[in-house]
């Protein structure tokens, strides 16, 4: 599967790894479905790469067109109370969205990106300094650090999957 799809396509597929959309997001149950899938090949990436699955609680959905954008957020804004802005908005879901043992309570919409042709990422709730020890050095093809000011992730992906993870260390 290429991971670089043209302007706002992207391609989201159902839990038996066909294809089921290739399209833009057009409403709620889409954006939906695309949480859904976010986190479900997120965590089957995360298996793959380390041989564990870890906790997710934040989400974030790209889009891939300003029209996209300026859609996804008026649906945002009717699905959950605003948290913070980082890339894009980020709300406090009214009602979580359970997918597997996770129970999503944090959506944000990431701006278009260019270097973000994936359908989206997700934040892993584990303990940095002890995944970092543990496999930073060892999934060197998979797993990359980068550093801020404020703080440092690792980031988690894989050119087989169209979506990122984070292990954030605040």
């Amino acid at each position: 599967m290429t991971r670089a799809l043209a302007g706002a396509e992207r391609s989201l597929k159902n839990v038996t790894g066909r294809r089921s959309m290739n399209k833009s997001i057009q409403n709620q149950k889409e954006l939906i479905d695309a949480v859904r899938y976010i986190a479900s090949e997120t965590t089957k990436m995360a298996q793959e790469i380390v041989g564990k699955s870890f906790s997710i609680k934040s989400l974030t959905v790209f889009a891939h067109s300003q029209s996209e954008f300026e859609l996804l957020t008026a649906i945002l804004a009717k699905i959950g109370k605003p948290y913070n802005y980082n890339n894009g908005p980020r709300v406090e879901l009214y009602e979580p969205i359970e997918v597997g043992e996770n129970r999503i309570t944090h959506l944000r919409i990431r701006k278009p990106d260019l270097e973000r042709q994936q359908v989206g990422c997700n934040d892993f709730e584990t303990d940095y300094e002890t995944f970092k020890s543990e496999y930073l050095s060892r999934y060197p093809n998979n797993l990359s650090l980068i550093k801020r000011p404020e703080y440092e992730m690792i980031e988690l992906y894989d050119e087989e999957f169209d979506v990122l993870a984070y292990v954030v260390s605040n």
